[in-house]
């Protein structure tokens, strides 16, 4: 990627709807290369976009982040498991006091501990975590298939 790429995707950032003959205008090039140029970064997987929405506008919803140690050397087959969890927006490999970091979208205390108690606890390797819950958000916007996917996710009470 180039610093036209860069300014391409910096122009999709701030308003995904816009049109190419205007990203184009903005950056003095042809619509032709705006074009090629987004076909290229897409189907090479630099870019992706997608539909967010506002998670503040959604005040059952909330973020929570869990620290884990894992035993051993099951680091990355813990990681893509808890990454498959409906609640869980990524997984992360970190230094530190913790090995994982687990951010989660969830949408009720119940679920919390549905998640902590029945599926976290089934992944083989977790030797410790800790789970914070988050008071304030500083980025609200989410996937919409994040805020979906929860929908769709029955709590246990």
């Amino acid at each position: 990627m180039d610093n036209l790429d860069l300014r391409i995707a910096e122009s999709l950032a701030s308003d995904g709807r816009v049109t190419n003959s205007e990203i184009a205008r903005r950056l003095n090039v042809s619509e032709g290369t705006i074009r090629q140029r987004l076909k290229r970064m897409i189907d090479g997987g630099q870019l992706r976009i997608q539909a967010m929405l506002n998670g503040d506008l959604f005040p059952h919803r909330y973020l929570a982040v869990i620290g884990l140690q894992i035993e051993g050397r099951e680091l990355e087959k813990c990681a893509e498991e808890i990454n498959q969890l409906p609640e869980v927006l990524r997984t992360l490999i970190v230094t530190g006091r913790y090995d994982l970091m687990a951010f989660l979208l969830l949408d009720s205390h119940a679920a919390m501990v549905d998640f902590v108690t029945h599926k976290l606890s089934r992944v083989k390797g977790i030797r410790e975590s800790e789970t914070f819950v988050c008071l304030k958000n500083s980025d609200p916007w989410f996937s919409v298939s994040n805020l979906c996917q929860i929908a769709d996710t029955p709590a246990n009470p």
